[in-house]
This record gives structure tokens, sequence and C-alpha cells, in this order.
């Protein structure tokens, strides 16, 4: 039944709804014992008066699952409303405080489960402010029963308690400010770690130098290409380009030089690619280009509007005159079939291209 009343979409307000839900089934508790007192005669008040009680419970906590539910809440600096929640829990134990007898130091300890809601979302500040509005509640409950009924109340024993209650509260502050630091402190470490995690794998599955895919992950792609393709039909093609004579750019300008053309040119290809494209490095000044869902009409186009670019491509720090080509080799899959057959047909077309002058581009089909 949760599940219907919890958003699926937004992961921090399910979060904030279910700790509602458990601070309402602990209301549900003190209502059950509120009723569990009411037949011996520990709480002076009527039935109707309880009924009231107990719909005022059900009203504030039907308000607060609005908010939550209707997103209202994250208007607020604390969107998980924890400060108002217990402070209404702390002002409905009171009322129940100031109606008991006997029982009145025992109903005290509701304050411990309610100042556990806020054990790892208070700062510092927080804890205090409550504290002081707890026993300042608390006080002021005594107060009232000295005035209204002076011979249900032994003073020096409320005293002690209040004593007591701000001790206990003060000592629960210290410890939950302690336990939200652990609690941030771990939150940093993980952060810090998941970013770690992340900037390996992305070491892992990138060229250094160009940033572009590296040869295992180039395989990866092909493999998850290639099962799609064996799996639904769908057939994808793949385009290998080799840069016209780069080492002369290295002997003239230097490998660094050369470095920084690799660089430039593989940024440029991928603003002509789609996004389910992909690009690695093959090796040396070779480049893997993978397009999905294309056949080899579509990839050949795709090759010449690659080649185009290049021609015009612009290189900062380089002679006005620069200027570099490309040879291309494509070919499609054909299902079934190992990638590395389909890499050999396409690096084939990408020699015949080298063959006939370069600045070309040559298609292989399947046979």
């Amino acid at each position: 039944m949760l599940k219907h009343l919890i958003p699926k979409d937004d992961p921090k307000q399910a979060l904030r709804l279910r700790r509602f839900f458990i601070a309402s089934a602990s209301y549900l508790m003190w209502m059950v014992l509120i009723v569990y007192c009411y037949y011996p005669g520990f709480i002076r008040l009527s039935k109707g008066w309880t009924a009231l009680a107990f719909g005022m419970i059900i009203l504030v906590n039907i308000l607060f699952y609005i908010l939550l539910r209707t997103g209202l809440n994250k208007r607020f600096s604390d969107p998980s409303l924890t400060m108002f929640q217990m402070t209404t829990a702390a002002l409905f134990v009171m009322v129940a405080i100031y109606f008991t007898d006997e029982i009145r130091g025992i109903m005290l300890l509701a304050y411990i489960v309610t100042i556990l809601f806020g054990i790892f979302r208070f700062t510092l500040g927080q804890y205090i402010r409550f504290t002081l509005f707890s026993v300042a509640t608390y006080a002021f409950v005594i107060l009232l029963l000295q005035i209204n009924h002076p011979d249900k109340i032994n003073f020096q024993i409320e005293l002690l308690q209040l004593i007591i209650f701000a001790s206990v509260l003060t000592w629960f502050s210290m410890l939950g400010n302690y336990l939200s630091g652990l609690r941030e402190k771990l939150s940093l470490t993980n952060y810090n770690l998941k970013t770690a995690l992340n900037t390996i794998q992305d070491l892992a599955i990138h060229d250094d130098l160009t940033q572009a895919y590296n040869r295992r992950h180039m395989y990866e792609e092909l493999l998850r290409e290639k099962a799609l393709a064996d799996r639904s039909g769908i057939i994808f093609s793949i385009t290998l380009i080799d840069l016209d004579f780069f080492k002369q750019v290295n002997d003239t300008y230097g490998h660094l030089k050369g470095d920084d053309v690799l660089k430039h040119l593989i940024h440029s290809i991928g603003r002509e690619i789609r996004e389910i494209d992909s690009v690695s490095r093959y090796g040396g000044e070779e480049f893997l280009i993978i397009m999905g869902n294309t056949d080899i009409k579509g990839a050949e186009e795709g090759a010449l509007r690659i080649k185009k670019a290049v021609e015009n491509l612009k290189f900062p720090g380089f002679p006005e005159s620069f200027a570099i080509t490309i040879s291309a080799g494509v070919t499609s899959y054909k299902p079934v079939e190992p990638v590395e057959k389909m890499i050999d047909r396409a690096d084939k077309a990408l020699y015949k291209a080298k063959a006939a002058g370069r600045n070309q581009v040559f298609v292989k089909h399947p046979e």
C-alpha cells in the first residue's frame, strides 16, 4: 500500500515520506499507550477530549503528508520539515504530560523517541534550540500544574525531573551532533570515493592523449553492437580512419605539436558524428568510428562528411597554410560474423583508399 503513497520519481522525497511514516507509526504507538492509560485513570481527560486530541494528531499528520506529497515542503529551508515535526510531537507530548499524574516522569521517555528523529539531520544549533524549547515547555507544564492542580504535584520532584530532563536532552544533543558529524564525514568520504571510482573508470576506457575511447573499450562497444544486430537484425557500420602523412607532421613540427593535431582532430570528429556513435583510437594515428543503426550507405556519407570537415580544419598554433587530410575505409556488419573480420574488411578498404592517393573514402561490402 505504501508504494502508492510514496513517489517513485523523486528519491529524496521518497526518503522523506518514509521517515514521515515512521514518525506516524510512533504517534500511533503513543495513542495506543494513552488509551491503555486512560482506563486505569492515569490520565485526567474525558473521552471527548481524548478523542479530540487524537483527531488533532491525525489532522496534523495528514497536513504533514500533504506538504510532503505535493512538494510544498521544498519551499522550506529544511525540506524534511524535521524541526516542525519534532516540535509538533513535543507539544503533543507536553499536553499528555500535563494531563497525567503518577506516570508523568515515565511519559518524558517519549522525548527520546522524538529527539532520535533529528539525530541525522540536526546541527548543534538546532539541537540546542530544540532542547531549550523542550525544557521551557516542560517548565511551563510544571507551572500550570502548580497553579491549577497543586494537589497533583510535588514541586521538588518535578524540579528534579526537569533538571534530569534538561541534562538528558543536552547529552542527546551532543551525541546527536557527534553522530551528525560522523554522517557528514561518511557522506563526504562516499562522495570522494564515488568521484575517484568514476575517474578511474573514465581513465580505464579513454585514451590518455585524445580522450577518444581506447582499444579495449572499442571492442566492448563492437561486441555490444554485434549482440544487438544478431538479436534484432539492426545493422551497424564502422569507419576506419588514418591521418595522411602524419609522420611528416611529427618530423616538421615535433611530436608535441603532432599530439595537438590528434587532439584537435578527434574534437572535430566528435562534432560530426551522432550521439549514438563513438570514436576510438585504434592505434597510432588510426581511429575507428562505430555508427549504430547505420547501413553502409549512411556510413559512407558520414565518412565523406568527416573527410570534408577535416580538409577545412584550422589548427591553432600552426601556420595558416597548414592542413591535413584523412583516408577512410567503410564497411557494415554481417550478422553472426566475428567483429575481427569486420575490422579487417574496413582495414582493407582503408588500404585501398591510401593506395589510390589518400584523402579518399573507400567502401567494402560484406561478402
